[in-house]
Formats: C-alpha cells, structure tokens, sequence
C-alpha cells in the first residue's frame, strides 16, 4: 500500500511534523510505503472555488494523493476544529480523496477539543465516501516528552501503530468497494 501522510501544520517542525514522520516509519516497518507532504511547504492558494484549481500547486498536490491509496491527514486543533489549512486541502484535492482509507490524527493543547475531528470525519465519508478509521488519534500537549517528541513505549506510539496497520485493510476494503461500482 502507497499512503499519503499530510502535515496541516503551517508551521515549520513541531509536533505535528515529528508525528507525520513517526506516522511514516511505523507505515514502513509493517511493509508499506509512505510519503510526507507539510503543507508548511506546499504555499497552497485559498479556495475561492475558481481559479485555485488551476494553480500549479494545487495540481501537482492532487496529483500526488490520486496515487496514494490511503491518507494519514495530521492536523492541530484550534477552536475546537481542525484548523484552516486542512478544511483548505480538502476544498482544493477532495477529487482525489475520493473512495481512499483515511487515518486521522489531531494535535491540541488539551483534551477538551476530544470529538472536534467528528464533523470533519463526517464530511469525508458522506461527500467522498472515504473510508475513515474511527480510531482517530488525539494527541495532547501532555503526551509529549519536553523535546516535542514522543515516549517511545507509549500509549500515543500504540495507537499510531494500530493505525498503521488497520489503514492497509480499509485500503483493501476500498479498493474491492470501487469495484464493485464499477
């Protein structure tokens, strides 16, 4: 299996990006490839339902997750919703998310924001009928050790682990769904 892992952090490093990097070691140690993509990188236009579409990034982006059979998308919390940029990604390439497993894994302060990833888990299988893991991964401040990175025996680093191996049967489940629309 090819996954996807996106980084919605705007911001350079971080937790988000030490999790999309985790993500995709524990993606290869159960035999699956896994590319990066951090957003912080990709100076994505925002969606004005137009002209966005043809922006040489916005094309090679999609391009890129129409290959992918799964995507791992790492997202902080702010306000109690994913933040901006990753409700963004998915108005400029939801085409290609269309029908992939997706894994789900979400940043914040603290646990209070804890059912925020609903709606948006809600929009991906209803408007492109993605196969969304429920066992979305929150993460917290607390779970972190000092240096921004994770316990190596931890609860976190299980979780990711399960999610790397559960994305490979929702793929498959995916991918037999697809055909039988066809």
């Amino acid at each position: 299996m090819h996954a996807a892992i996106l980084n919605a952090n705007l911001a350079p490093g971080g937790k988000t990006a030490h999790l999309a990097e985790t993500m995709a070691g524990l993606l290869g140690e159960v035999g699956h490839e896994a590319r990066v993509f951090s957003l912080s990188e990709w100076d994505l236009p925002a969606c004005d339902g137009s002209t966005c579409y043809q922006n040489e990034k916005t094309i090679a982006l999609t391009g890129e997750l129409v290959k992918a059979e799964a995507i791992v998308l790492i997202a902080p919390v702010y306000n109690y919703d994913l933040n901006a940029a990753a409700k963004n990604l998915i108005e400029l390439t939801g085409s290609s998310w269309k029908g992939k497993a997706i894994g789900l894994v979400c940043t914040a302060g603290a646990q209070k924001s804890y059912l925020s990833p609903l709606a948006f888990m809600n929009s991906l299988g209803t408007d492109y009928r993605c196969l969304v893991s429920p066992r979305y991964v929150y993460v917290s401040r607390a779970d972190f050790n000092p240096d921004n990175t994770l316990p190596s025996d931890g609860d976190i680093r299980r979780r990711l682990a399960f999610l790397a191996k559960e994305l490979p049967v929702l793929a498959e489940a995916a991918a037999k769904i697809a055909a039988m629309e066809r």
